[in-house]
């Protein structure tokens, strides 16, 4: 059956039940218990239902802003900054834009937070990568749903992110061109979609390169349940000259550990990251990052969400943003004869 064809009558049809309590079910309307609410759900991401347009009369004016708590952290402003930019595009638009921050049991056990599920919302933001099932239960509220700063391959949603594949191709080329031959990788490649295609990433360049991959030399310094980060794992010997992080806030873990450990940066190792949060600058020495314009992500992340409320049969959309590198003093240049002896 074409999604076209598939209307709330054919739903009710296939359920036994009235096409009312379809509308109902679909547009968080209360009258029907929980069981058939979400049985009818169930149904129509079955069948393919594809919700109409909301029209401009019928809109609630509030938008709603889901995030995991491992990615809103007090002291990481990566996606709080988005949040503001973004708050500040609603504001301006006449919208109301809710923050719901999902903590690992709510997030393992697909609770979704009860307004979300009670109040009705013209669309929702998911930032940060979610588990699947829970990004399943956001579909099932049968609203509009944009993803920012990552994406998933089987689900097929707009979604604003960064090539991160070709970003940690680059930070790792460039300390390749500053002279580094033995270069780690600091990050969960299981964690997020970006952390593994900033690995692939810079393992391309490592091999187009004819340079080891050394698994010793890849770090995890970090909870990935809860995000937190820790000084309590054990440095590789010997250690490469260079490390990717594939954050700013790996990168300032790393550089306390490896001054624990009384090694200098870049003296003995330099370091490059990602994202040109305030933690970059607040390292020493200054971080080398490339820099993820979080202004910009809000800003397409808004437009796109609008254009999906006007316009629900709009085809998905993989929006890339733009960046910048920002060399700082974290990496040093290693002459041929220094790499020799």
């Amino acid at each position: 059956m074409k999604n076209d064809k598939v209307t709330m009558q054919v739903i009710a049809d296939r359920l036994g039940v009235t096409k009312v309590s379809v509308s109902k079910a679909l547009n968080g309307q209360p009258g029907i218990s929980g069981r058939l609410r979400g049985e009818i759900v169930r149904t129509a991401l079955e069948l393919g239902y594809k919700r109409k347009s909301i029209p401009a009369g019928q809109r609630s004016g509030s938008l709603a802003f889901v995030v995991p708590k491992r990615f809103f952290l007090e002291n990481e402003n990566f996606y709080t900054t988005i949040y503001y930019y973004l708050n500040k595009r609603c504001q301006a638009a006449g919208q109301a834009l809710s923050n719901f921050v999902v903590n690992s049991r709510e997030e393992s056990g697909l609770e979704l937070p009860l307004l979300l599920k009670e109040r009705p919302f013209d669309g929702i933001f998911v930032a940060g990568e979610i588990d699947d099932g829970y990004l399943g239960r956001l579909e099932e509220l049968q609203t509009p749903v944009v993803l920012i700063d990552f994406y998933k391959a089987m689900k097929n949603l707009d979604c604003v992110i960064t090539d991160n594949f070709y970003l940690g191709y680059c930070a790792a080329n460039y300390l390749i061109e500053n002279g580094h031959r033995k270069i780690g990788f600091i990050g969960d490649v299981r964690e997020t979609a970006s952390i593994m295609d900033r690995y692939y990433g810079y393992r391309k360049a490592l091999e187009s390169h004819r340079l080891p991959v050394n698994e010793s030399w890849h770090l995890v310094n970090n909870d990935p349940r809860t995000g937190v980060y820790t000084l309590d794992y054990a440095l590789p010997d010997p250690l490469p000259t260079a490390f990717v992080c594939h954050c700013d806030m790996a990168a300032y873990f790393l550089i306390q550990s490896l001054g624990k450990a009384g090694f200098s940066i870049p003296g003995d190792v330099s370091v490059i990251s990602f994202d040109n949060t305030d933690l970059s600058c607040g390292t020493t020495p200054k971080l080398s990052t490339f820099d993820i314009d979080r202004k910009e992500i809000a800003d397409k992340a808004f437009d796109r969400m609008m254009l999906r409320i006007g316009n629900a049969g709009a085809d998905p959309e993989r929006i890339y943003i733009s960046n910048r590198f920002i060399e700082r003093e974290s990496v040093r240049r290693i002459e041929e004869t220094e790499e020799a002896g």
